[in-house]
């Protein structure tokens, strides 16, 4: 008998980090001072293939970076935490994809995205090979809505668990309803709807119109948690106090990662986000986004 298929594809972005530190960060026309923390990799899709890595996925990573030496140095640490690369493209002629965080002394940040090869990734990057023995497809909104989508048709053909991170939130079309769940945060969630969210009980309230966006939904609150909706009930699911929170960049995306990594190794739904929601929680003592993830290997049994 052939064993279950576990392993993890993630479609998505590959960046560097450069992050600055500030005291607090800058109100609209306000000049502050600051100073350089670190230079790394980072990217949702990246990001969330090292998170299912470092949950024990088998991952592969489908991208774009470009020939330069930012390019090189990316992969290599990818490589470095398990994930495999053969499926990046590798492009002239364009930068690789570069994030400049702003993170202050309470861990708030601010991030500004240029986008690079991500956003010359294209759908003729995809074909039915790629989801080759893969049980969970992983996106999020960080390249073109064409490539998501193709995707998305892809997995639906293969009956390839999809994990949407809509973030930044782009229109998938009908593509959008084989998310199994779909991953928003209430800012997020609020756009899809029209609406404010802040809180657990708007999320809950809206629960009912978010249940028609997907196969099931999950609603990302910070340190209050997340709110998972399925077919027939909406639960709140609280998040552990971290001991520290150094800094936040990447926890919702350890998050999505790990949660990937639990559904291909065969977790139901609801065990898998309260694995994932403790990983975020666990990542916010650590400075970065994928170096920070360090945090929890081995701490999810």
């Amino acid at each position: 008998m052939e064993p279950e298929p576990q392993r993890v594809v993630v479609v998505g972005s590959v960046n560097v980090d450069e992050v600055v530190g500030v005291a607090a960060l800058p109100t609209p026309g306000e000049t502050v001072l600051g100073r350089e923390r670190a230079t790394g990799l980072g990217g949702k899709g990246a990001n969330q293939a090292v998170a299912a890595a470092m949950a024990g996925g088998t991952v592969a990573l489908v991208g774009a970076v470009g020939t330069d030496p930012q390019g090189e140095a990316v992969l290599e640490q990818l490589a470095k935490y398990g994930v495999d690369t053969s499926l990046v493209a590798r492009l002239d002629k364009t930068a690789t994809g570069r994030a400049l965080v702003i993170l202050s002394e309470a861990g708030e940040n601010e991030i500004i995205v240029i986008g690079g090869a991500n956003q010359a990734l294209d759908e003729r990057a995809l074909n039915r090979d790629t989801l080759h023995d893969a049980a969970v497809l992983v996106l999020q909104g960080e390249v073109a809505p064409s490539v998501n989508r193709a995707a998305l048709r892809l997995a639906a053909e293969a009956g390839v668990r999809a994990v949407v991170n809509l973030a930044p939130v782009h229109d998938l079309g009908a593509e959008l309803a084989h998310a199994d769940p779909l991953v928003v945060n209430e800012i997020e969630a609020g756009q899809l709807l029209g609406a404010d969210l802040a809180t657990v009980h708007d999320v809950t309230a809206a629960a009912p119109q978010l249940r028609g966006l997907a196969r099931s939904v999950l609603v990302t609150l910070g340190a209050s948690g997340a709110v998972l909706i399925t077919r027939d009930s909406e639960d709140h699911l609280p998040a552990p106090r971290p001991t520290r929170v150094r800094d936040t960049t990447g926890a919702g995306d350890a998050l999505v990662g790990v949660l990937a990594a639990a559904l291909a190794q065969g977790f139901e739904l609801r065990p898998a986000v309260e694995r994932a929601i403790r990983a975020a929680s666990l990542s916010v003592a650590e400075v970065g986004a994928a170096a920070s993830y360090e945090a929890f290997r081995g701490q999810l049994t």
